[in-house]
């Protein structure tokens, strides 16, 4: 279903500003679109279809991000270079998702537990729970460990040691080398950075997201990147690689403006006021609370596809 055979009912528009506001909000802290808690729930409780959801979640995160990008680059939170040569790759991997997304949208349905549920919602539900309960465990356990062994003493800069996986890719002397001093990197493979880029642009352009959800923990796991750099980073990335995604995705006919207006009014306000708490919080703890959040989008994702099966 196109977002022009989509009727979208008035009424919800409040619910819809007011949740975009707490999504927003969570974007802002965590240097996330917030499209992982999004999408599932346009679907869920409002009945946008899988599709419209991704494209009219895309475009209301380029203006949450760009919100939240103002408020970390008043705070020097930003490698502008890192985001540039990132962008690259992003670009690339968010037209390929698109086009999976496309596929999937006309592949019809399946019989499942004797509900016919479409192969696009099952396949989709699949990737984000796997993505969000890995993501999430690791990062809870990482920031549990940092802050028993400061027992209590977490200052507001305690960031993820050099670990042997982090040494070993900053080791990679896949030419070209680039350095990205706001960073604290010496030295890194450029191919790692558009790896990175072009993983989570698949993600955005297939799921909805900004891919921020992987790209944070990415930053910080894989680079080495201090927290709250990864964060305000990922937003400003987060900003072309929505914007390209809502430009291909309105080409497919998959982004309802109503929609977007709603939920850009919510979480332009919802991101500003994040933003200013990512620092206050400290590394371990926005960390922790990420992991968290990860589990709440596997529930989402759980309900959804237990009403799917449960209304057939």
């Amino acid at each position: 279903m196109s977002a022009g055979e989509f009727s979208f009912n008035l009424a919800n528009m409040p619910w819809m500003i007011v949740f975009g506001l707490i999504v927003g909000a969570l974007g802002g802290f965590f240097g996330v679109g917030g499209g992982f808690l999004m999408v599932p729930m346009l679907n869920v409780v409002f009945g946008l279809p899988y599709n419209v959801a991704v494209g009219s979640d895309l475009g209301q995160m380029c203006g949450m991000s760009t919100a939240a990008t103002v408020r970390h680059m008043r705070f020097g939170n930003i490698d502008f270079k890192l985001a540039t040569l990132m962008i690259v790759g992003t670009a690339t991997g968010v037209e390929a998702g698109a086009r999976i997304l496309e596929v999937l949208k006309h592949a019809g349905s399946i019989m499942v537990a004797g509900k016919n549920i479409d192969l696009m919602t099952l396949i989709m539900s699949g990737v984000y729970a796997a993505l969000l309960i890995f993501l999430g465990q690791a990062m809870i356990r990482e920031s549990m460990r940092t802050l028993r062994r400061e027992a209590g003493q977490v200052e507001m800069s305690s960031e993820v040691p050099a670990s042997g996986y982090v040494l070993k890719i900053r080791g990679l002397k896949l030419w070209p080398m680039v350095s990205l001093p706001a960073s604290g990197i010496e030295s890194i493979s450029l191919w790692v950075i558009l790896g990175i880029g072009f993983a989570t642009g698949l993600l955005s352009g297939m799921l909805g997201v900004g891919g921020g959800f992987i790209r944070m923990p990415a930053l910080v796991y894989i680079m080495g990147c201090p927290t709250v750099v990864a964060v305000g980073t990922d937003l400003f990335e987060i900003m072309f690689s929505a914007a390209f995604g809502v430009a291909t995705h309105g080409f497919k006919g998959n982004v309802h403006l109503v929609v977007v207006l709603a939920l850009l009014i919510g979480t332009t306000v919802g991101a500003q006021i994040g933003a200013s708490y990512t620092r206050r919080a400290g590394g371990p703890r926005v960390r922790f609370g990420f992991g968290a959040l990860a589990f709440v989008g596997v529930l989402m994702v759980v309900v959804k596809l237990a009403l799917k099966l449960t209304m057939g």
